[in-house]
């Protein structure tokens, strides 16, 4: 949970920091219940996310790429095809959709409520 104030560049990097914790590589062994520190494009990938929350340039097309040793924000046609090109070829790539997720934000926050701590009422009653 994220105590409030909620800002936006916080919840997108939240979100992308949950997605690729999980994330293990082809070739990569991992012990699902060894706790892990953040990789440097584990890092990358929430930082960039932390940016695009930020960027006028983002657009519900906007893109985080991850890829085992890079990130990349892709928003145009144009820079998804270049991209492509130049990065993919063939390698394992995970598209986190930043922008779809930073356009839902506005809604999203609005609905949470502020929640009544647990165990407060039980206690006073005891």
């Amino acid at each position: 949970m994220i105590s409030e104030p909620h800002f936006e560049e916080d919840v997108v990097a939240l979100r992308v920091y949950a997605f690729v914790s999980q994330i293990v590589w082809p070739g990569t062994r991992r012990p699902r219940s060894a706790r892990q520190a953040l990789e440097l494009w584990q890092a990358s990938a929430v930082e960039a996310a932390r940016q695009a929350a930020s960027d006028q340039a983002t657009t519900a097309e906007t893109a985080l790429w991850v890829l085992e040793d890079s990130v990349h924000l892709v928003t145009t046609p144009a820079q998804r095809a270049a991209f492509d090109l130049q990065h993919l070829d063939g390698r394992v790539a995970f598209r986190i959709p930043v922008g779809r997720w930073v356009n839902e934000l506005p809604d999203a926050i609005d609905k949470l409520r502020p929640r009544r701590r647990r165990g407060t009422s039980a206690k006073a009653a005891s």
